[in-house]
């Protein structure tokens, strides 16, 4: 090995993990649809439960499902591609029996993007109240990802591939609990390819986060799945075994489409294999040749359930779906596999949820829609919520049929969780249009007919609708949507479809506005401050105290008897979606002690006015 290949081997293996870890969007995960599923640009979906979210410093989602419930299905997934090549026979795996997800660091992570600070997960969206709207987005959340099989790493020869990889969720209520992925392969080598075969290794277990804890790698969690193969449908599914009797529903990933440049193949026309090994089998020097053998053998391994268990003893399976042969793939050429993630409750409902991605494929993503959300404000106030709201839904046209306007109205919820769980929300208002209100596509005659709700007069948000909600508490959290829905298709045998909660969600704390009047008192609440209290619970930031009726900018500063300074709060006012007249207190002091019992004077500055306030609160531990 030459000195300068050492190098470049190098600062491939150990400087470009650095590199990618070093931004916050090599990797991305999905909101719109009932599933979060991480999605990176090097070649793996899922974390290995190993990533956390630079924003709020939790562990990410790997591939939570049904969103809220904390049970995980997926461990890591990533495509394979094996072919004959001029070097003889070649596998490039996104993921492989690997201890680890970051790439380069071992054997099985061989997708690299480029060391292009450009090079990242890139989000767009369909929708126009989305600030990812693109013209050519396809769903309500497209994430696009470009990697590389260029350079040599631990024990792989590369075949010389560009990978193109997007990914498809909508939040419609007949295909939020699917993930579609699709990957375009490009034989940018210098050699020519024969008889490609392509699969996708899928690390399945089922495991929740409140029964095993945050950290499932220190948990015997792996040793509770089952894994089945449905040969219909081409679709690897896996549960738990019972054990953890929170990881609730079945997952699968299945083959949905492959096509050589962009024409579709028949996939009857093709072998499709299903195998799986124990756990670190495929690690280490295996060659090539064996897992080229294994994608193309045609086999269907059984299936890993409780009988098996019983005869056999646990494998802990790592499966993988593959097919081909492509009999080509020339230097320029290109080839599309797409699959399918997706959940149920049950089997038949997994099976039902697949169904639609595959309709959703051969309908080239053109489905039918609800209208989106409108744009929505929150203003807190005083005991109430103020909901500004636009009428931007009205005029949309379902893209199946084409140019169907169909909106029938709207509904406004609000929940005190935020969970996307719909037992969560409380329907506040139902608004339906009668025929008169616009003219449409579609017969208004049916439904309530209740007319739209009345429309600010002037200001910032004139011409917006606008809903007052009194029926809240000073300091507690909220959460309000605004949800669009039409009026079905019966004709295509489509219900009418409701646009997701989590696409215009706001969160808002109601509270006293910003005061300087002299006469006006600063507050404190809840006065005396019990630790045990149920306050506790409806806090955002969990156990504060709060300070009402304050000026826009203020000082407070907060004594103990003795008159030794214990807290100084600078109030600003401008927090987005919170009282301008409130301000919180965590109840630690700025040494970084929790306050003790006892009664405490405070003092609040006016800014503006120079005008001294006070007051005093008592604490009970």
């Amino acid at each position: 090995m030459t000195v300068g290949s050492f190098m470049r081997k190098f600062l491939i293996i150990f400087l470009l993990p650095l590199a990618v870890f070093a931004k916050t969007d090599y990797s991305k995960y999905t909101t719109a649809g009932n599933i979060y599923l991480t999605v990176t640009n090097f070649g793996v979906l899922g974390t290995g439960f190993r990533i956390w979210d630079p924003v709020t410093g939790e562990r990410q989602p790997s591939c939570e499902y049904p969103v809220g419930t904390k049970t995980e299905h997926l461990c890591r997934t990533g495509p394979w591609v094996g072919a004959m090549s001029p070097q003889g026979i070649c596998v490039t795996t996104g993921v492989n029996d690997a201890t680890t997800i970051t790439p380069g660091s071992s054997e099985g992570f061989e997708f690299y993007p480029t060391r292009d600070q450009n090079d990242v997960v890139i989000e767009k969206s369909s929708l126009m109240t989305s600030s990812y709207y693109s013209l050519d987005a396809v769903s309500e959340q497209d994430f696009y990802a470009t990697y590389y099989d260029t350079s040599y790493v631990v024990n792989h020869t590369p075949l010389g591939l560009e990978v193109s990889q997007v990914s498809y969720v909508w939040s419609y209520s007949y295909i939020d609990d699917v993930v579609t992925v699709r990957f375009v392969i490009k034989n940018i080598g210098d050699a020519d390819l024969e008889n490609v075969y392509i699969g996708t290794y899928g690390e399945l277990v089922s495991a929740n986060r409140d029964f095993w804890g945050d950290d499932f790698n220190r948990t015997p969690c792996f040793q509770h799945k089952r894994l089945f193969y449905e040969d219909s449908l081409h679709l690897v599914c896996e549960k738990n075994d019972g054990y953890d009797y929170l990881a609730e529903g079945v997952f699968g990933i299945g083959l949905v489409g492959v096509e050589r440049d962009t024409v579709r193949m028949d996939l009857d026309s093709l072998t499709i294999s299903f195998n799986w090994w124990s756990w670190r089998d495929m690690q280490g020097t295996v060659k090539d040749s064996i897992r080229y053998s294994i994608m193309s053998n045609g086999q269907r391994d059984p299936d890993m359930d409780d009988g098996y268990v019983m005869e056999n003893g646990y494998p802990d399976p790592m499966p993988l779906l593959s097919a081909g042969p492509i009999p080509y793939l020339n230097r320029g050429d290109s080839l599309t596999v797409t699959f399918a993630l997706c959940g149920g409750m049950t089997e038949n409902e997994l099976y039902h949820n697949f169904g639609w991605a595959k309709r959703a494929y051969e309908a080239n993503y053109v489905l039918p829609a609800p209208p989106p959300s409108p744009r929505l404000v929150a203003i807190p106030d005083s005991r109430r919520v103020i909901l500004y709201f636009d009428n931007s839904p009205e005029f949309v046209r379902d893209p199946s049929p084409p140019n169907l306007r169909d909106f029938e109205g709207y509904r406004i919820y609000r929940s005190e969780t935020g969970l996307v769980d719909p037992d969560e929300w409380i329907l506040l208002y139902q608004f339906d249009k009668t025929p008169e209100d616009t003219v449409q596509d579609v017969d208004h005659s049916q439904g309530f007919n209740t007319g739209m709700p009345g429309k600010e007069t002037d200001g910032e948000y004139e011409g917006w609708y606008k809903i007052v909600d009194s029926d809240v508490r000073n300091g507690f959290t909220y959460y309000y949507a605004v949800t669009s829905y039409d009026v079905g298709n019966p004709d295509i045998g489509v219900p009418p479809l409701e646009s997701s909660l989590r696409q215009d969600m706001v969160e808002v704390i109601p509270g006293t506005p910003p005061t300087s009047e002299p006469d006006e008192e600063v507050g404190v609440y809840p006065n005396p401050y019990r630790v045990s209290s149920m306050w506790d619970t409806g806090s955002p930031r969990g156990r504060v105290l709060r300070f009402c009726n304050l000026p826009e900018r203020a000082s407070i500063y907060i004594y103990n008897l003795a008159g030794d300074l214990v807290k100084t709060i600078e109030h600003e006012g401008t927090v987005a979606n919170e009282p301008g007249g409130e301000a919180v207190w965590d109840l630690i002091t700025d040494r970084e002690q929790a306050v003790a019992t006892g009664l405490y004077i405070f003092c609040v500055k006016d800014h503006k006015t120079g005008r001294i306030k006070k007051g005093k609160f008592l604490v009970i531990k």
